[in-house]
């Protein structure tokens, strides 16, 4: 395969030409915008932070700001080494503008999340037609794990928009040389793996092989285009100070955790829980982007039959599979690792959808088109049946109005999509598939899970320890129960004691501490005549990394009168177990 198109094929190879629109770009780049934005910071101020990621990241902000130490990342007064700087300095502006909590922490991915989407409006437009922008733009706005990933306070949607500008740069020169376009690639890059270290480079290559297999752009393009010679050492200027001052701060230990453990062992096992099954991203990706996940394999297959006629068609397959297929080799395995390639595969949906459009009769030849319909109409009447049942029998009375009125929009927007195709009108079922996913998204957001706070148990221990340290004048102390977001609510860092030894040597040096303790740590220290315990209050909510209801009940501790922690009887080492 050559290098580049021939002159007199480049021009058809870039792309369909964009269709006539009387819409003004502008303001339909703001409506998009807006839509995205509202989906991303709707609830955000009246829902905790979610264990375990978004309390550490939030955290190590907070200490961030507390300590002045704008190059040493920690949380809860440990070193944070998991991933590189540039989240913690986002997030630092972000909690500035939203405020110290989980509104302001959030902030940075739902603005990173909005420009993803503005990107993919923006390229798509351009290269495939108004309609087409307009499209993709509406589907990734609306996509289910989209918009999850740009509500969390995580390194992914910030990720994702460098990420997504990596590959439009080299779209860009692909087409024409562009020292721009090549200084922005750089720049990109080197800001993505200031924020997650060799993620994006590694899916990047994944990408540029699949699509030239696919007849995408060639890479020998690129070899020739993106201006090595100024542009490697502008990527390491933004990289390497920082990495530099890890490494003398922290002694070489960041370079351990941050590679040892993070890269090589999550790319050979899967840790903290998190190995799959073969096939896992194609399994929960299609389940975390319904409804748009339906009419995937229908893209795909429509962007296969036009690899031939534009390379646009190598280059979307190549930046939707590449990455997939990377990661599937990979123990390791988390959906929100295949999100830099959920804009690849709005527009490749987008682009089918033109097709439906402007040629009805598609919708009844294609089988794949058809029974994406009936796939979508399946699942909403599905989730209906299943939320109405759940409000009835299963969930608390502050949870039922919300679940049921998700449950009336899944079933209006079955019973619209059946009838509207069914009578061959494909914008109006289009319309309304997309009008239905963002009001469940809304009710979910800012209705459904703010009235699930009073059950979630890791908050509101962290609340509660905090009121309780105020009146009783003790120190809080955590044992087994210890997530993060417990940290987080409790406002400052709380030490974890991880043995008998540490129960004891704290002890000695605090006098007492508050601790919540489960039923069972609990009925082993009230046994111990070495221990007074005072139980104050107690706890019931479900801990999301257990998935399961706890009780907590929060207490004193301090030695009983005429006795020492020394003598406490053996079997009270369970405490720390």
């Amino acid at each position: 395969m050559s290098s580049a198109p021939p002159a007199d094929e480049a021009a058809r190879q870039k792309g369909p030409p964009p269709s006539r629109d009387r819409r003004s770009p502008l303001r339909e780049a703001l409506m998009i915008g807006l839509l995205a934005l509202t989906l991303n910071l709707v609830g955000n101020g009246r829902v905790s932070l979610w264990d375990r990621d978004e309390p550490r990241y939030a955290g190590a902000t907070r200490e961030m700001r507390a300590s002045g130490d704008w190059v040493h990342p920690t949380f809860n007064a440990e070193p944070r080494y998991h991933k590189p700087i540039l989240i913690y300095w986002l997030m630092l502006a972000g909690t500035a503008l939203g405020g110290d909590g989980p509104f302001g922490a959030r902030l940075v991915s739902a603005v990173m999340g909005t420009a993803t989407v503005i990107l993919a409006w923006g390229w798509t437009r351009r290269v495939l037609g108004a309609r087409a922008g307009r499209l993709a733009g509406l589907v990734l706005a609306t996509m289910p794990l989209m918009v999850a990933e740009s509500k969390l306070c995580t390194t992914d949607a910030t990720l994702a928009f460098f990420y997504v500008g990596c590959q439009l740069a080299l779209w860009e020169l692909w087409t024409r040389p562009s020292r721009g376009a090549a200084a922005a690639f750089w720049a990109l890059l080197g800001l993505a793996v200031l924020t997650k270290s060799p993620a994006a480079p590694v899916l990047l290559v994944a990408s540029v092989g699949v699509a030239w297999l696919c007849g995408g752009p060639s890479p020998f393009v690129y070899a020739r285009r993106l201006h090595w010679r100024w542009g490697l050492p502008l990527f390491l200027a933004i990289v390497v100070p920082w990495n530099v001052a890890i490494l003398i701060r922290s002694g070489g230990a960041y370079f351990d955790v941050a590679v040892g453990y993070h890269i090589v062992q999550r790319a050979t096992q899967g840790l903290e829980e998190h190995g799959g099954f073969p096939g896992y991203y194609v399994v929960l990706g299609m389940a975390t982007l319904l409804p748009w996940s339906a009419l995937l394999p229908a893209a795909l297959a429509s962007a296969w039959s036009r690899r031939r006629e534009t390379a646009a068609a190598g280059f979307l397959i190549g930046w939707a599979i590449g990455p997939l297929i990377l990661l599937e080799l990979v123990r390791t395995k988390l959906i929100h690792y295949y999100l830099p390639a959920v804009p690849a595969l709005a527009v490749l949906v987008a682009w089918l959808l033109v097709r439906v459009l402007e040629s009805p009769i598609a919708l009844t030849s294609d089988r794949l088109v058809r029974l994406a319909g009936r796939v979508i109409g399946g699942v909403a009447a599905t989730m209906a049946i299943g939320l109405a049942a759940a409000a009835v029998a299963v969930l608390p009375a502050p949870m039922r109005a919300p679940a049921l009125t998700v449950a009336a929009i899944a079933a209006a927007g079955a019973v619209y999509l059946l009838r509207e195709s069914a009578a061959r009108r494909p914008r109006n079922a289009l319309y309304g598939v997309v009008a239905c996913t963002a009001a469940m998204e809304v009710v979910v957001a800012g209705w459904g899970l703010p009235a699930a706070e009073p059950y979630r148990a890791s908050s509101l221990v962290g609340r509660r320890l905090a009121a309780l340290e105020v009146t009783t004048g003790a120190a809080p102390a955590l044992c087994t129960f210890k997530p993060p977001g417990a940290v987080y609510a409790l406002g400052h860092p709380a030490p974890i004691l991880k043995s008998r030894k540490d129960f004891l040597e704290h002890l000695a040096r605090c006098g007492r501490f508050l601790m919540p303790l489960t039923p069972h740590e609990l009925k082993l220290l009230q046994d111990d005549p070495a221990f007074d315990v005072q139980v104050h209050e107690t706890v019931e909510g479900l801990s999301i990394e257990k998935v399961r209801n706890e009780i907590l009940h929060l207490s004193v501790v301090r030695p009983a009168p005429e006795s020492a922690p020394e003598v406490a009887r053996p079997d009270s080492d369970e405490l720390a177990r």
